[in-house]
């Protein structure tokens, strides 16, 4: 016996799951054009930086930003990552130096705590981002990279990202 909350009943005819497919391929295009569009104005920032001799200027994002309403300010920034291929006996995850550094100061600058938040295979691995937490290299190829220990990440499971992590940084 079924009730009306179980999910088989929910999609039952063939015009309703034409319905859904489009529903989920518009979303899926959207994302895509976001993704674009985000792509096309880095490449006009960047065509503006040329032209004008602008060096000093970079452009980056901030995936998640945790704001308290109440108070009307920011609880948290957080740059979230996957990394399903990551390895423990890597020893270190590979960042983009530049949008590390960005970060340092980006939180130094507003007063708020920024994290790395990386959705591995089986977990989450969270670090803080902080001056002395990375290990900055510069590659053969001139490219900079922060390295930050796996031994220094705090690591949940889904309840525990939930339970434990949000909810600290929520009650703050």
């Amino acid at each position: 016996m079924t009730n009306d909350g179980d999910r088989r009943n929910l999609i039952t005819t063939n015009r309703e799951i034409r319905r859904v497919r489009r529903q989920t391929i518009s979303a899926i295009f959207n994302q895509l054009h976001g993704f674009t569009a985000h792509e096309e104005f880095s490449d006009l920032v960047q065509e503006a930086k040329e032209k004008y001799g602008i060096t000093r200027i970079g452009v980056f994002d901030v995936d998640m930003l945790i704001w308290d309403f109440k108070n009307g300010l920011p609880i948290a920034l957080l740059e979230v990552k996957n990394r399903h291929q990551l390895q423990e006996d890597d020893g270190y995850a590979i960042f983009d130096e530049l949008q590390y550094t960005f970060l340092e100061d980006l939180g130094s600058y507003l007063g708020v705590p920024v994290f790395y938040v990386v959705k591995t295979r089986v977990k989450w691995l969270v670090w803080k981002v902080e001056r002395d937490l990375a290990v900055r290299r510069k590659l053969a190829d001139g490219r900079k990279i922060v390295l930050l220990p796996l031994d220094k990440a705090e690591r949940y499971n889904h309840g525990e990202m939930v339970h434990r992590f949000l909810k600290k940084l929520m009650e703050r």
